[in-house]
């Protein structure tokens, strides 16, 4: 028997239908809930994907992100809570982008910087770098900003009016050591 010209076995799938598996697809639904849905095996969904729909960004998850780079996953997570990257979660995993991966390594870099002189902190060090640390454990006050100070001496005046007594008692070192933590 000879076939009709233009016939391919297959009925032709409605554009409407391609936006639709290609939405759900990306909302994380897998080949066999999008076959179910239409009636269809997963086999011939992958293969209307695969002819008919938009070539698929490549997403990798968080964890092979960070091996990749280089970095620990923890700094990721910072990224993220602080609102610098935006990767995807579609089945319960974060997800990046090629591009989001290129960009992050920058983001580091400026997540990473002295808050006193601007510097590249190491690894290990929170808030400052290693001079910086060094500088502001040896000149506490000192290295204050005048909020910090005003901060600094009402918490003192407020510990002094607590317990007059407990100054008298602790040692010369131990009140520098006290005043520091309160």
């Amino acid at each position: 028997m000879q076939r009709a010209e233009g016939h391919t076995g297959r009925k032709r799938i409605p554009p409407a239908t391609l936006e639709m598996l290609a939405r759900e697809r990306d909302r994380g639904k897998s080949l066999r809930q999008l076959g179910w849905m239409l009636g269809v095996s997963h086999e011939h969904v992958r293969q209307v994907l695969a002819e008919h729909g938009p070539s698929r960004i490549t997403l990798l998850a968080e964890n092979r992100v960070a091996v990749k780079l280089g970095y620990p996953v923890s700094w990721l997570v910072q990224l993220r809570e602080k609102g610098l990257i935006s990767p995807e979660k579609p089945g319960g995993r974060w997800l990046y982008s090629e591009e989001q991966v290129k960009q992050i390594p920058s983001l580091i870099a400026g997540m990473r910087r002295c808050a006193r002189c601007g510097g590249l902190r190491q690894p290990g060090y929170r808030k400052f770098c290693r001079e910086c640390s060094q500088y502001r454990r040896k000149h506490y006050y000192q290295s204050l900003s005048p909020k910090e100070k005003a901060e600094y001496q009402k918490k003192s005046m407020a510990w002094r009016k607590t317990g007059p007594g407990k100054r008298k008692e602790l040692s010369p070192g131990e009140r520098g050591k006290s005043r520091a933590v309160a």
